[in-house]
């Protein structure tokens, strides 16, 4: 018999799986920024730097998690992989450098949102008079693109001189941390009411912009995280049936009503983007043509032709991934997002609060559906609804929000952590048995 630490254990129980894959992720940036070097037959300066700032960044950003926190690292070796690939993609299809190095710097600080987000996530859940003090706050953020100038004819973006961000990206973890609380709270419709009128407000104020896309995500988070808390399965089906012949009704009478003429025209390219007398429809097109001229295989990094394709950066970096990777690897990547589902459900499985449950379960949820959208939409199976793929697509504001979702995940895995090496100690009397 001999003692035991924490960290000790938390290296006995996950060292074993975990470094061959940091290994791999660490292999595959430095191998694809040291090809996009010389892709031009000179040295690029810029993709030189990354090729060993990426993977060592991987490596210390492991370590001082590890150091602060008990978490699950194999999210974060996953979700490591995925931030980098942004960064990967935006220099091979994009010419400018500064699309990139932004991008790198976004993923610097998202890493520190993701340890503010574990911070949270770790702890216990947050004092309720405080978040009905947050409500009307988070609310009014929301309502700032009605204000400031927007950016696009979806009125969600809000600019402040060169400052540019999102409301509801930054939005959605809020909403998880207080539909956490709230559901967590067994005192029934009394304390449920006031957090599920506070999405509702939100989900309006998405309504108006209108930015579909997050006014979907939020939705579902709400009507899933509900069912989750408090297993009422009858008044779930009913709101998911309401929603429905609500949507049936607005298609109706979508292009009879001026206000909502933009959607209308969203949704009729979408139907028939071959149709020349859209001009917008061009982005449709050129995403799926690009997704078609890489082939099986890909086209090879930087040898696409996807920077032809409106707004690559963010709504289509999927249709930019399969023409520079291929087919194999697309799947891959959609492979890597269904593995921190299924941990982050475990995670939530294994959690001793309900509070802590909800946390790893939103926030995972919110990822999954994000990623859903944006890759229907880019396949054209779904209308285009301007979110972004998480963790890869460029924008500061969905990194940001990302990585604090993912941070609330790792913060729940540290709890887990904890409470496992607290029951062990108690059936060994503080003793580890040797193998």
């Amino acid at each position: 018999m001999a003692s035991i630490t924490p960290e000790a254990y938390r290296k006995r129980m996950t060292r074993a799986y975990e470094l061959p894959l940091l290994y791999m992720v660490m292999l595959f940036q430095f191998a694809c920024m040291l090809l996009l070097t010389f892709r031009d037959g000179s040295v690029e300066p810029f993709s030189l730097l990354m090729s060993v700032c990426l993977p060592v960044g991987t490596f210390l950003g492991l370590k001082i998690l590890s150091r602060l926190f008990y978490a699950d690292r194999c999210i974060y070796i996953l979700v490591a992989f995925l931030c980098s690939l942004g960064v990967i993609l935006l220099r091979a299809v994009l010419k400018k450098e500064t699309d990139a190095s932004d991008q790198a710097v976004f993923v610097g600080v998202g890493f520190l949102f993701m340890l503010i987000g574990a911070f949270v996530g770790s702890r216990n859940s947050l004092n309720e008079k405080f978040l009905f003090f947050m409500m009307p706050v988070c609310l009014g953020v929301m309502c700032l693109p009605f204000v400031f100038t927007s950016s696009s004819a979806a009125n969600n973006w809000v600019r402040i001189g060169s400052i540019q961000f999102q409301p509801s990206e930054i939005m959605k973890p809020v909403l998880i941390v207080m539909l956490a609380k709230g559901f967590s709270d067994k005192s029934g419709w009394r304390k449920w009411i006031v957090y599920i009128l506070f999405s509702v407000l939100a989900c309006g104020i998405l309504f108006r912009q209108p930015d579909l896309g997050s006014l979907f995500i939020f939705f579902f988070i709400t009507v899933c995280m509900f069912f989750i808390g408090t297993g009422n399965w009858k008044v779930t089906v009913f709101v998911l049936a309401l929603a429905a012949g609500g949507v049936a009704i607005f298609l109706s009478i979508l292009d009879k009503v001026p206000a909502f003429e933009y959607l209308a025209s969203r949704i009729a390219i979408w139907k028939n983007p071959w149709n020349g007398e859209y001009e917008n429809a061009r982005q449709i097109v050129q995403g799926l043509i690009s997704i078609a001229s890489g082939g099986y295989f890909g086209a090879g990094l930087g040898l696409g032709s996807a920077d032809r394709v409106a707004v690559v950066s963010s709504d289509y970096i999927f249709a930019a991934l399969a023409e520079e990777f291929g087919t194999p690897f697309s799947i891959l990547v959609l492979g890597v997002y269904l593995l921190i589902l299924i941990r982050s459900t475990q995670i939530a499985m294994n959690a001793r609060s309900r509070y802590h449950a909800l946390l790893s379960f939103g926030s995972v949820f919110a990822l999954t559906i994000q990623m859903l959208l944006i890759v229907a939409g880019n396949l054209h199976i779904l209308p285009l609804t301007g979110v972004t793929l998480p963790f890869v697509s460029s924008g500061g504001s969905s990194i940001l929000a990302s990585m604090t979702m993912a941070g609330l995940i790792l913060g729940v895995s540290s709890v887990n952590a904890e409470d496992e090496y607290d029951d062990l100690m108690r059936l060994s009397d503080g003793r580890w048995r040797d193998e």
